[in-house]
């Protein structure tokens, strides 16, 4: 028939669609355990999708189902609490931060008839100078710590300062640094000799501008410098 247009078949399959996710929503319980394996007793489970995997040369990138990604997160929203160091508290080496958040355990946590069932110490993850992450064992802790805010906390004869927020995932502790960063202007005087001290604050002042606000030298001020 004139008009007729006919196509030859090549005999070869069409490519398959775009595989559907998994709803793991169906399975969360069964994820919420694992995940409390992880953090709570260090066991680092196999059993679980490590997510779709892309490899670029001599790296390996992961991208995790989304509901699966999903559960994380409010699994962590529930559990962790990130701890901001104040004043001369954000110089203390990390061992003394450390020492700050088991000192914060000790008189508010363990043996307070309030989390009878929490009868051990947290997880922390150092993430910079001035903040860290700490996955309390139950969902009541970290309530009981964004509730209270801030504390001082004392270390020996000393008081420290520390504030506790919800824990934020990386995109918005990305943002949250951007909008700092667009409010304040850092400047780090590194391993400055002596015969310059005298004079450091004068000559950030006339390189970058006025110092708003500026903190000691020593990260302990009571500390006799010689």
């Amino acid at each position: 028939m004139e008009g007729e247009v006919r196509q030859e078949g090549t005999g070869r399959s069409p490519p398959p669609g775009p595989q559907e996710e998994r709803n793991y929503w169906e399975d969360e319980d069964r994820i919420r355990e694992l995940l409390a394996l992880c953090f709570d007793d260090g066991i680092y489970p196999t059993e679980i999708d490590p997510g779709e995997m892309t490899v670029e040369g001599r790296e390996v990138h992961f991208k995790l189902n989304t509901s699966l990604n999903d559960i994380k997160v409010k699994w962590l929203k529930e559990r962790i609490v990130t701890v901001v160091y104040k004043d001369v508290a954000r110089f203390l080496p990390k061992n003394i931060k450390d020492d700050l958040v088991k000192a914060f355990e000790d008189g508010w946590i363990l043996g307070n008839e309030q989390f009878a069932e929490n009868t051990r110490r947290g997880r922390v993850k150092v993430e910079g100078p001035s903040l860290v992450s700490y996955v309390a064992k139950s969902p009541v802790v970290a309530r009981y710590m964004i509730n209270e805010g801030s504390l001082v906390i004392l270390l020996g004869s000393k008081e420290y300062k520390v504030l506790f927020k919800p824990w934020m995932t990386r995109a918005e502790f990305r943002e949250m640094r951007r909008q700092e960063d667009e409010n304040t202007f850092w400047v780090i005087a590194v391993q400055v000799p002596l015969d310059d001290m005298p004079f450091i604050h004068a000559q950030i002042e006339k390189a970058i501008g006025p110092i708003i606000r500026a903190y000691p030298a020593d990260a302990d001020p009571q500390r006799r410098p010689w």
